[in-house]
């Protein structure tokens, strides 16, 4: 009872004190992988087992800006993740405290707050280090040093811990679907903690987009294979060489309807789920490690054996390596797993068996580096794999000492490429009957199916897309799967040669407490872009030439030239409408560059984006990806106002994307001023809808949604156009066909 009173005591204390803080979060957008990094210790989101995602945030979105509206149907994008966080507890004068920032939920399965029970936030700031400025000028503080892309995020917990996290992203292609995140660990009492358990808890379930496109919903259940898919296709998976625990979908989840139109050259690719989403170790703090004679842990005897114990007579890591279904409550099952009165939830590579298994089924030189370590909970890495917790311990910090860890977020193009298929990792294990303890290895890829008897009715793993589709735009070549990523993320954090971990063994305890960043080798950045409208309604991309200055001993190359390019939406397909030498007359006068789109239709919305390619072939990031409605200047007066298409025939058929609805609905009125009113009738006469007009365009969409919100019927519709600055007056009829 005592324990139990000081940790409510604990816990109403940190909420008095969050009364005065605010949960609040940035995202991380310079890259191709964007997230929520909220001061609480959450990522993503609020944990949630399913649902949506608000608007303008993401949760391990890749590619990003995918968010759209397909057959009148919402989908909030490519999102990865049901939120994640970070798992702390400690030991104070014989209390043992827990902390659950993130990842956390009731025995139902519901999230609960964070914000004021585990977490009060300290800070919060988002640091752009871009080499271009917003209005195209050269960053002169720009440091080539650093990350583009730095959130600090800082939170007390009531273990009496100050966790200090600082984020970093990059565009450079290559370097762009990975957020490297460091972590500082500081006792901020004046009594030493004991027992700290640090872990890294996370969700990875892709793809929302591709699980709601083809099931209809996102969520835990639909990867446990209950309703409402009815399928188990979701695979977790951990990578010893490289200490990567991530995800994948069996077979990418090919698109039901715009398969072959996706696949084309420039798109977005025709598989919905080719995420393999996961979590790289980089450096985790070694020197607070407790000695044996430090912790309370209870061990079995089988588990407490010389082979867990180093030569310093520390616990080997990582200590825990749990996966889990989507109910993470921290009263009761979480609890548990960071305790040191329970024994450890996750055994450790130690017996006979494991030794021959190295043997037979990985590679026999790991053996001496994995003995000792913990193993998987790898039974259930296919069957409630959505969750996860990476944990290290024990360690012992005394008052106002740090200790540091540092994890990558990563997202690749499926777990492996095709030469992988040699190679092998822990691929969860079959659960029960003749081939009960089976591994699903070797490694699958994108490129070709490897067949897996002891699955029964999912025989195989991967797919044979690749073998006669492109790789999507947002994918770097020779940076596909996520094992590629990774080898990136490790190049990047330690400052050494780019290797291949299929045959090394990365090691992050001997990996530097804080990133080098300063060893890649930078790309020529692309310049910041402006869209315009023109008179005949054709856009109007316009850039200067202040990029063509820059200059850093790390750039890449000299700069080749300019592409422009754009899209109907930011997924895809990307054509290229012009290249563009340095001054090139034909392009550039009275100091600007200016392109015109020939294929400008009025009403659409555009992405475009002009990438700065360089000498040796290498691209910038498309940092300047802008979306534009394809307008006109407003009339001047009112006077005839057109219905484009008249009549509308409602096909479903993909031409492009809209944010506010779906393409195929969309009615333009054309002819108005800057200021009017539209107002929509039935046959009958009976108002249908108001549309207040109040910007500087020509014309305005409207998807057919009543004042109701429901989709209007087939039939003769009449409008009345009002100048609301000089009461002029038009009108018209329309028709639609469903």
């Amino acid at each position: 009872m005592k324990r139990i009173g000081f940790i409510i005591l604990l816990l109403h204390i940190s909420l008095v004190a969050a009364f005065s803080q605010q949960r609040d979060w940035r995202v991380h957008t310079r890259g191709l992988l964007h997230q929520n990094v909220y001061n609480t210790g959450e990522l993503g989101r609020a944990y949630n087992a399913g649902g949506t995602i608000q608007p303008g945030s993401s949760s391990m979105e890749w590619p990003p800006n995918s968010s759209m509206v397909l057959d009148r149907v919402n989908y909030p994008g490519q999102h990865n993740s049901f939120g994640s966080g970070i798992w702390i507890s400690g030991t104070r004068a014989g209390n043992r405290i827990f902390a659950f920032c993130g990842a956390t939920s009731n025995t139902n399965g519901d999230p609960v707050p964070v914000l004021g029970v585990y977490s009060t936030p300290v800070e919060l700031q988002k640091i752009e280090n871009f080499p271009v400025l917003e209005n195209g000028e050269l960053n002169p503080a720009f440091n080539p040093d650093e990350a583009e892309e730095i959130i600090i995020s800082a939170w007390d917990t009531p273990v009496g811990i100050r966790v200090t996290r600082t984020s970093r992203a990059w565009s450079y292609p290559g370097y762009d679907s990975f957020i490297i995140y460091e972590y500082a660990f500081e006792n901020i009492t004046s009594e030493t903690i004991s027992d700290v358990f640090i872990t890294f808890a996370n969700t990875f379930a892709p793809s929302m987009f591709g699980y709601q496109r083809n099931h209809g919903a996102w969520s835990e259940a639909a990867f446990r294979g209950q309703p409402p898919s009815g399928l188990g296709d979701h695979f977790a998976r951990y990578d010893l060489k490289r200490w990567m625990s991530y995800n994948h979908e069996r077979d990418g989840l090919p698109d039901p309807n715009f398969f072959e139109v996706w696949s084309q050259e420039g798109n977005r690719g025709g598989l919905n789920s080719p995420q393999a989403v996961g979590l790289l170790v980089l450096h985790y703090d070694y020197d607070h490690l407790s000695r044996r004679n430090q912790t309370e842990q209870v061990f079995y005897a089988r588990t407490d054996s010389a082979g867990m114990w180093d030569r310093n007579d520390k616990a080997k890591q990582p200590f825990l390596l749990r996966y889990e279904n989507g109910n993470l409550p921290g009263d009761s099952k979480t609890g548990t797993w960071m305790n040191p009165i329970l024994p450890r939830k996750t055994g450790i590579w130690n017996t006979v068996t494991d030794s021959t298994r190295f043997v037979d089924q990985f590679e026999p030189e790991l053996w001496d580096y994995w003995k000792g370590r913990t193993y998987s909970s790898a039974n259930l890495s296919w069957w409630q794999p959505v969750s996860r917790a990476y944990g290290f311990y024990p360690y012992i910090l005394a008052s106002g000492e740090t200790m540091r860890f540092t994890v990558a977020e990563l997202a690749g193009y499926g777990p492996g490429v095709a030469g992988d298929r040699i190679y092998k990792d822990l691929g969860g294990t079959v659960r029960a009957g003749v081939d009960a303890g089976a591994w699903f290895n070797p490694v699958p890829s994108w490129y070709d199916t490897l067949q897996y008897p002891h699955l029964g009715s999912k025989i195989y793993m991967g797919s044979t897309y690749l073998q006669d589709h492109p790789l999507p735009w947002y994918v770097t070549p020779g940076v596909v799967s996520i094992r590629d990523v990774a080898d990136r993320a490790i190049e990047m954090y330690t400052g050494q040669p780019l290797m291949k971990y299929d045959t090394l063994q990365y090691k992050p305890e001997e990996a530097p407490a804080t990133g080098s960043y300063n060893t890649i080798p930078i790309p020529f950045p692309a310049p910041a872009i402006r869209i315009e409208d023109t008179r005949a309604a054709a856009n109007r991309v316009i850039w200067g030439p202040q990029v063509e200055s820059f200059s850093t001993p790390r750039l890449r190359a000299a700069l080749s030239h300019y592409e422009v390019l754009r899209a109907p939406h930011p997924l895809g397909p990307w054509t290229v409408i012009a290249t563009v030498s340095p001054q090139d007359p034909e392009f550039f006068g009275d100091g600007v560059y200016s392109v015109i789109d020939p294929e400008s239709n009025l009403g659409d919305n555009v992405a475009y984006a002009v990438v700065s390619v360089d000498m040796q072939g290498g691209r910038s990031g498309m940092t300047n990806l802008t979306t534009h409605e394809t307008q006109a200047p407003p009339s001047e007066r009112l006077a005839k106002v057109y219905v484009v298409p008249n009549p509308l025939i409602v096909t479903s058929g993909l031409s492009g994307s809209d944010p506010s609805g779906e393409i195929g609905d969309r009615i333009q009125f054309l002819g108005l001023t800057k200021r009017c009113t539209i107002r929509i009738f039935s046959y009958t006469g009976q108002l249908v809808m108001t549309v207040e007009h109040d910007r500087e365009t020509f014309g305005n969409p409207w998807y057919q949604l009543s004042i109701n919100n429901q989709i209007i019927a087939s039939g003769v519709y009449y409008f009345v156009v009002e100048d609301r600055d000089t009461g002029e007056r038009a009108n018209g009829k329309f028709v639609v066909i469903h």
